[in-house]
This record gives C-alpha cells, structure tokens and sequence, in this order.
C-alpha cells in the first residue's frame, strides 16, 4: 500500500474514465458562486512525465489518453478533457487528479491533498502548488476522517487508492461511511478496479473473498448499504472480461451523485468507449445502486 506508484499507470483508460467523472462533478460544483472543498485522498504525485522509466515500462497510456486522441466528434465534456491534457499531452506528461482539480478550481474553492508515500508526497508538493492548496503527508482514509467536515460545506471527495492489499476495500468502506456521517452534503467518488474472475468463492465478507474482483463487488454493496442518499454506478470495461487476464476495466461509484449526472456519464462512455475499446466485447454501464427516493 505504501509503494504503489501511479507513473506506471498514468493516463491509462482508467484515469480516462476516473478523471472525466471528477471534471463533471467539479463542473456541477462551480454552477454557485460560493465556494466548495475538494479532497483527494490518495494523491499520488499529481503530474506525471510519460517518458518516464515508469510510465515507459508499462506503455499503459497509448491504450488511454493516446487513444483519445483520435476522437473527432462534438461531445462536451470529452472536448474540455482533450483541451485540459492536450498542452500536457504535448509536453509528454500527464496530469493527475490534483492537478486537474487545480486547474479547475477557483479563488474561493479549497483544495486539500494527502498522500502517504515518502517519496510521492515530495513530488506532490514540488509539483503542485498555489494559494488554494494544502498537502498533507498523511494516510488518506485517516486524514478524511480528521479534515470533515471542512468549513466550506459544499464538496467532492475522490477516493482512489491502489488496492494492492485486500484491507483496502474495508478500508474504502469504513472511511466513507464515518465522513459521510460527519459530511453527509459532499459528493464521493470511489474508484475501484474491474479484474478478471478466478475461482469464485462461497465465503463472504471482504477477508475472505479469494479475488479481488468479488472483493470490488462486495465493496459496491457495502457502499449500497450506507444511509446515503443515492449511489450511482458507472464502468468502463475496453477487454473482454471472459478472455482478458487482468484488469479489463474500472469503475466508479459515486455517493451523492449531483442531478443529471448520470445522463451526462452515459453521454461520454457512448462516445469514449468505441475510442477506447481494446475488444470487440468493450462495454459501459452507468447504473443507480441506490436511488433517490
């Protein structure tokens, strides 16, 4: 948990799917005037060179944002990402979601950014900086708990942690149900993984799930289970979850989803996943998990 490095999968399909929710939520966030607080809890460095070592190793990107680049039609919101990224697209690098958020927010909006890796955390704060940013070295389901609720009542909170330990699920799901009862008027994004099936289990609960793609689905009904308001569902799958070893895709699931938006997603993936695809079987699916009454 606390050597993963996002380099080697910045700007995959993934972060595509990831980063045209939260530029969605953010833009529904800045409808009022007045400001709102944003806190991301697994930061990462916040911008990432894709000529990296790291980045290089996997190639992850030409299946993500490169791929993107071959998008010629009209849809908004898959334009205002092709213009955020081009210019760092074009110096070879990739932007995180802090940096993204940045790019965003607005004098009266307030940024908080923890990340937990020594060296990360270095990165981060070299890399980004302004009036209406803090970055805190800090474990992320912890400092979410400690910083809520902020005193800007309005929010988002994007949760996307590596999952390389099986804690991390119970970990997501502990931590979103204790901030959602001190800050119950924030919007949440989790991302999580969708991973190939293996020998399926008939125990239950997160320790003892034998994979990690049950491990997402009983996290998603842990989250459902919540007294929250409405959970909206969104994946991306570009392979053939039935061939493909790995992971096929992602997901988000999002608490408090702002009105409309599930139409606005659905809008996107229509039109991102035949750009995506890296399979005849590549799919989207926007779904309420729990919806408001």
């Amino acid at each position: 948990m606390f050597s993963y490095r996002h380099g080697y999968h910045a700007g995959n399909h993934a972060d595509v799917l990831k980063h045209i929710c939260q530029m969605l939520i953010i833009d529904k966030l800045k409808q009022k005037e007045k400001g709102f607080t944003y806190i991301d809890t697994h930061s990462g460095a916040g911008l990432y060179d894709l000529t990296s070592e790291q980045s290089l190793k996997t190639n992850e990107f030409k299946q993500g944002i490169a791929k993107l680049a071959d998008y010629a039609g009209v849809q908004e919101t898959i334009l205002a990402y092709q213009e955020l990224t081009g210019h760092y697209v074009k110096c070879h690098q990739y932007p995180g979601s802090p940096e993204i958020a940045r790019m965003l927010m607005r004098e009266q909006d307030k940024l908080h950014l923890m990340e937990w890796n020594n060296q990360e955390v270095i990165n981060l704060k070299r890399q980004i900086k302004g009036p209406n940013v803090s970055v805190h070295h800090r474990d992320g389901y912890e400092g979410l708990i400690a910083m809520t609720p902020p005193e800007l009542k309005r929010g988002l909170v994007l949760t996307d942690p590596s999952y390389e330990t099986p804690e991390d699920y119970q970990l997501v799901v502990d931590a979103i149900s204790k901030a959602y009862k001190r800050w119950p008027t924030a919007t949440y994004a989790i991302w999580y993984p969708l991973l190939s099936k293996r020998d399926a289990s008939k125990n239950d609960g997160f320790e003892r799930a034998t994979t990690k793609h049950k491990k997402s689905q009983k996290m998603l009904e842990a989250l459902s289970q919540q007294d929250v308001k409405n959970v909206l569902q969104v994946e991306l799958a570009v392979q053939d979850p039935d061939t493909f070893e790995g992971m096929y895709g992602s997901g988000m699931a999002i608490i408090n989803a702002p009105w409309q938006l599930d139409v606005q997603i659905n809008d996107c993936l229509a039109e991102v996943t035949p750009v995506m695809a890296q399979s005849k079987q590549a799919s989207f699916l926007v779904n309420w998990l729990v919806e408001e009454a």
